[in-house]
């Protein structure tokens, strides 16, 4: 028989400095759940999209214990170390072809201003400058 979860899991994506309710969140939804160790590990990658994914592909070793997830993930997305996880978005955030720039702008916006509200001079105007023309659609430029 077919087993239906009783709670659901968001997304998480890296770009949140949330990492700890979503955790949280995770660990509910494990026991509500009734899912042994095995059963977890299989399931969090799904729910981890862009930089949070790339951060879990990117892992030597994958996790063989919950409680070895719960480690790794706490160190990479902790408020301590989510500079290095904004920063990595931050750096691969595109304007495309098919996005409007507005589209473009506000996402580059906020992702800085999360970098800032963290260490205001993480960045300097040029780095800004530069990252935010380079990532432009060619065709506007």
């Amino acid at each position: 028989m077919a087993y239906a979860p009783i709670a659901k899991l968001d997304n998480f994506t890296g770009e949140e400095n949330n990492a700890q309710i979503w955790l949280n969140n995770i660990e509910k939804a494990i026991m509500a759940n009734r899912w042994n160790n095995g059963r977890a590990l299989q399931a969090i990658p799904y729910f981890l999209k862009d930089t949070a994914n790339l951060w879990y592909q990117s892992l030597a070793a994958k996790p063989q214990i919950f409680n070895e997830f719960k480690t790794e993930f706490l160190r990479y997305f902790s408020n301590n170390n989510s500079i290095n996880c904004l920063t990595n978005t931050f750096t691969t955030i595109k304007q495309g072809d098919t996005k409007a720039v507005t589209t473009y702008l506000e996402r580059f916006h906020r992702n800085l201003c999360q970098i800032q509200a963290i260490q205001a001079d993480y960045f300097t105007v040029p780095q800004i400058l530069n990252q935010f023309i380079r990532e432009l659609c060619s065709s506007i430029l």
